[in-house]
């Protein structure tokens, strides 16, 4: 079955059920009554560039809960990326670029989710966290200063966490980082005055860098060990594998 089949069987299912159906950005979006109709007709989609990861971000903007005719294969490129429930309450647990099937969009108290596929079930992540990052190289001769957390377990067993603040990373062999969008929940946090972004550099090792320091990299191509990450020489993103988290 080719695509304008299928897009043809979804229009037929939801014609059935006699719900009614809106294009909204050339990606239809179904109520919630018509969610399990059209579960069996969504096609696949891996989103893969900074465009249509900001359309179906901008999607998510829409009021009330809404489901796709597809389900989209996105990367969530936050550095602490919570989970949260069906009615936006937050679970104990979290994320970092991990892969989610996206299947809808829902908005809780001005807060904007996509609806992830959790088989069975679902669960919500924020929209924001989807932003695409940009690849940088640090100058030759140039060293940027760094913020590191590490976690530790005191005697009870609750985590502890070892901060550190440190000039470091002179470019040597060269240093490229994946520097996440500001946006993203735990990509920018203040460190004794200062703002500091999450990156994950070349191996995957996620750190902060000094967001002033930024002037001291220029955009550069590079493929990344986390989810084999490709950006063009613009930095700009180009693509990734995906694996279901």
């Amino acid at each position: 079955m080719n695509i304008l089949e299928k897009h043809n069987l979804v229009k037929k299912l939801v014609s059935a059920a006699a719900m009614s159906f809106v294009l909204l950005g050339g990606t239809y979006l179904v109520n919630n009554q018509t969610a399990q109709t059209v579960q069996a007709a969504r096609r696949i989609v891996n989103v893969q560039t900074p465009g249509a990861i900001s359309h179906y971000i901008k999607l998510a903007n829409k009021p009330g809960t809404h489901y796709f005719n597809k389900q989209l294969e996105m990367i969530n490129w936050a550095a602490d990326s919570p989970t949260y429930n069906m009615h936006g309450e937050k679970p104990d647990y979290s994320t970092t670029f991990g892969g989610d099937d996206i299947v809808g969009i829902k908005t809780i108290n001005g807060v904007h989710y996509f609806i992830a596929n959790n088989y069975p079930g679902h669960f919500l992540m924020r929209a924001k966290d989807f932003y695409a990052p940009v690849s940088y190289q640090i100058n030759k001769g140039q060293t940027v200063q760094t913020y590191n957390r590490g976690e530790a377990r005191n005697e009870n067993g609750d985590p502890v966490y070892l901060d550190s603040v440190g000039k470091n990373l002179k470019f040597g062999h060269g240093k490229y980082f994946m520097v996440l969008d500001k946006r993203g929940t735990g990509n920018r946090v203040k460190i004794q005055g200062e703002w500091y972004l999450a990156t994950a550099d070349q191996h995957g090792t996620l750190r902060y860098i000094k967001q002033s320091d930024l002037r001291k990299m220029h955009r550069a191509a590079h493929t990344y060990h986390v989810n084999s990450a490709r950006f063009d020489k613009h930095g700009r993103f180009v693509g990734h594998i995906y694996e279901l988290y």
